[in-house]
């Protein structure tokens, strides 16, 4: 049995995938996200590029871009950039929150086949450009987004699931799953579970500041989900004490195979864009606030390296 991850300049091994944040946010176009934050807009692409220098000349080697067709990706700049920096990219096919679309968005007018058909070809013959053509970089995982009130808040959430799941099926691809506060991931996962993905499929993202429970993360982990932890110096929401806290207690819990750890990046935090940090946070900051906790190298390693190559290895089809 062989696998591969799928990035924008094509498929690579999982152990060439090295040091690689699981859920960023590289390019994002003006758009209806930019509307409800000012924060949520990153479209010049000289300074994206200096953010992935910056992290490839840390030790970052591979990382994941969140973000979806349809609600600000820019699947040409994302493969430009990797192409100048080295810097192997994930890219996103699949959906966010509905806030993130117009009314008259795709998301809302195509039917649960057609999405269906576009998240596979997103992945199998490449992403669709901001101009409507498709690009030769394909995606390499399925975003989704549980909105408050759950997968089946509205008809559409539930054409769109259907969608994102049935591409997962088809593409071997991992589902990339926001969650809102007190969403729950467990509602998500009987819903693949009947369509017989296993809990391994699913990347479950922000549950360090949207559902804060240490027995809910470690019965999310042993169910065999990943759990993906980026609100590392967002401390609006969680001071990195208390980050690290919770980091400890899942590692003392026996759940370390399934932790990932990322920023989430927007333009307030990239320091290219005038933020108070950059997408080498993790790799010249916390990681040492990490190791003075008492977090050896070794897991470290396995966390940033070998389990997101896990997380994001697709099974070779015979």
């Amino acid at each position: 049995m062989s696998y591969f991850i799928r990035t924008v300049l094509g498929d690579i091994e999982p152990r060439k995938l090295g040091w690689c944040q699981c859920h960023e946010h590289i390019f994002l176009k003006k758009g209806k996200a930019l509307e409800m934050s000012k924060a949520l807009c990153m479209d010049d692409f000289e300074k994206s590029v200096q953010e992935l220098m910056d992290y490839r000349n840390c030790g970052g080697v591979s990382l994941v871009d969140a973000q979806p067709t349809y609600s600000g990706r820019i699947a040409e700049n994302l493969i430009e950039a990797s192409l100048q920096t080295k810097v192997n990219i994930i890219a996103s096919t699949g959906f966010h929150k509905h806030a993130f679309y117009y009314e008259d968005s795709p998301i809302f007018t195509m039917s649960e086949e057609k999405l269906t058909e576009l998240f596979i070809s997103e992945i199998a013959d490449g992403m669709l450009r901001t101009d409507g053509d498709r690009a030769k970089g394909c995606a390499g995982i399925i975003k989704v987004a549980v909105d408050r009130g759950g997968i089946g808040a509205t008809k559409n959430y539930e054409k769109l699931f259907n969608a994102a799941i049935q591409a997962s099926r088809e593409t071997g691809a991992e589902i990339l799953a926001h969650f809102e506060p007190d969403t729950d991931v467990f509602q998500l996962l009987r819903k693949m579970e009947q369509a017989h993905l296993p809990a391994g499929r699913l990347i479950a993202c922000h549950l360090d500041r949207a559902r804060i429970d240490e027995q809910y993360h470690k019965e999310v982990a042993k169910a065999g989900a990943f759990l993906e932890y980026d609100t590392i110096n967002r401390l609006k929401y969680v001071s990195n004490e208390n980050e690290i806290r919770l980091i400890l207690k899942m590692l003392e819990s026996g759940v370390e195979d399934r932790l990932l750890l990322s920023l989430d990046t927007t333009n307030e935090r990239l320091r290219a864009y005038g933020g108070n940090m950059g997408l080498d946070y993790i790799l010249t900051d916390f990681s040492m606030m990490l190791k003075n906790h008492g977090v050896r190298e070794e897991t470290l390693k396995k966390i940033m390296i070998s389990n997101a190559a896990k997380a994001l290895s697709i099974e070779c089809k015979e």
